[in-house]
């Protein structure tokens, strides 16, 4: 198995400081592999070092521009609440490749966030390309941030919940 692809195994099965100390030394031999430096990123994004995490997409997409490495970076800022940067990179995603269901329930999600009626048109973009992919996005998003939330009306979460499932 060749080495990254041996990184990218112990990425998968959660050996994060083996898959990092892995990345660590094939950077040493190539600093200018954009997908090393995205692997890096998703290692140190996966132990919560955000700020490393950070630099290495950042190094990824300054040698290569693929929308997958601003769509990480996207989601590791909205981890710790950074609508704004993480919107950024969303949008910059899109910009690249239009056609992503997740992408554009991620700007959802973002514009949502701030308040901001243009959440509408990304949510039902998403949906227009990936029905079931954006269902189970909602669904998970409902989980995850509203469902526990005692603040919330439980009548409200009910119905939340119900138009969600009746999503064709």
């Amino acid at each position: 198995m060749e080495e990254i692809e041996t990184a990218k195994h112990l990425l998968e099965n959660s050996h994060y400081r083996e898959a990092g100390l892995l990345l660590d030394k094939l950077l040493g031999k190539d600093k200018e592999n954009s997908e090393l430096w995205y692997f890096r990123g998703l290692v140190s994004m996966k132990l919560k070092n955000y700020g490393a995490a950070h630099e290495c997409f950042d190094r990824a997409i300054f040698i290569s521009k693929k929308p997958h490495y601003h769509k990480i970076k996207g989601m590791s800022h909205l981890e710790v609440f950074e609508v704004e940067s993480a919107l950024e990179h969303f949008l910059a995603a899109l910009s690249l490749s239009s056609k992503d269901a997740t992408t554009n329930f991620f700007v959802f999600v973002c514009y949502l966030l701030l308040d901001d009626p243009r959440a509408k048109n990304y949510v039902e973009k998403a949906y227009l390309l990936d029905r079931a992919k954006t269902k189970l996005l909602l669904y998970n998003f409902y989980k995850l941030f509203l469902k526990s939330d005692k603040s919330i009306n439980p009548k409200l979460l009910k119905e939340l919940e119900e138009r969600i499932g009746r999503i064709a």
